[in-house]
This record gives C-alpha cells, structure tokens and sequence, in this order.
C-alpha cells in the first residue's frame, strides 16, 4: 500500500493531506493557538478525529502521546534521540522507528517490518510530502501518527521558505535501512 502525506503551511498551524493509493482518504491539522502542538487525524468523510497526537514538555528526548478513536492513550517516545530510534507501545505490541541515514524512516511492529517512508528532499511553497510504503494489513492511522510526529519534531518551521531542501540524517543510527524489504 502507497500513503501520501503532503502538508500545507499556514501562518499559525500546518494541514495534510492524506493518500491511501491514490484516493484522498485523512486529512489532519494542527490546532490553532496552542503552546504544544495538537495534531487531529480525521476521515475525509468525518470531522470527528481517528486520533489526536499531543506533543508534551520535553528537556532532551521528544514525547508525544496519542489518543486513538477508542480512547486509549499510548506514548510515543524517542529511545535514542541521536540516533533517531522512537517507541510506541500499543498493547499488545510494541513498534519502533527507526531513523537512517539519509531521509528514511522505518516503521516496525515488534521484530517485523511493517513500513516505511521517504521525505521528499526538496520542497517547493506548499511543505514537506512524505511517500510511505505498508504491509495491507498494517494500523494505517497509527503509521501516519508515527510521520506526523517524526515531521512536528524535525520540522521546527523550516520550510518556510518558497523552497527549502533537506539533505537528511548524515549521523548514527541504530538499524540500518533494509533496501530489499517489499509489503506484504
């Protein structure tokens, strides 16, 4: 499965766009006049939220949690911040991501590879796009929260600009990037 994210900046907050295979599927926005960001993911079709990623207070390692449609609340939390490894337990599961080198991240449900996405390098007016690739069977809102917050955290406005490019991580990390895994 192929998921597109393209953001548009506005003057306060950034909204997405969401693609499942080419049909606009989610749409998300941040809240408006907030001290930490509020990002809400909704169904094109729906304004109530799927789930809604709050950023916390952090001092060296970044933390948000996220409240999924059936009210439970689970932390996504960087294990390693310079090497770019972040997790999340969903009971019964525990998912890592997995920063490489480059503009890759990689999404993984307990030892397997579920996903992973590519940031564009170089972003004209609108913001950053994202292009992820998942397993059919994956927790699409749950991978779509984990780009969302891997973007609130990196992005700290850049891009503002009409064109900005990202070269990327050029440091550390922790697994390195598996080119020949393909969705099931």
């Amino acid at each position: 499965m192929r998921i597109d994210i393209n953001q548009k900046k506005i003057a306060i907050g950034d909204k997405y766009q969401v693609f499942i295979d080419g049909q606009l599927a989610y749409k998300a926005s941040n809240e408006l006049f907030r001290l930490l960001s509020v990002i809400n993911l909704c169904k094109t079709d729906d304004f109530k939220p799927r789930l809604t990623i709050n950023k916390q207070w952090f001092f060296w390692k970044p933390n948000y949690t996220i409240r999924l449609h059936d009210n439970r609340t689970v932390e996504f939390r960087a294990d390693s911040f310079w090497k770019m490894h972040y997790q999340c337990h969903v009971s019964p599961d525990m998912y890592h991501v997995y920063g490489h080198r480059g503009r890759k991240f990689s999404v993984y449900r307990n030892t397997n590879q579920v996903a992973w996405w590519e940031k564009e390098a170089v972003s004209w007016f609108e913001g950053d796009n994202y292009t992820i690739t998942a397993d059919h069977d994956c927790n699409v809102e749950l991978i779509i929260a984990f780009c969302l917050i891997i973007d609130n955290h990196k992005s700290k406005r850049h891009g503002d600009s009409a064109v900005s490019y990202n070269i990327g991580n050029i440091g550390a990390e922790v697994k390195a990037f598996n080119p020949y895994w393909s969705p099931k």
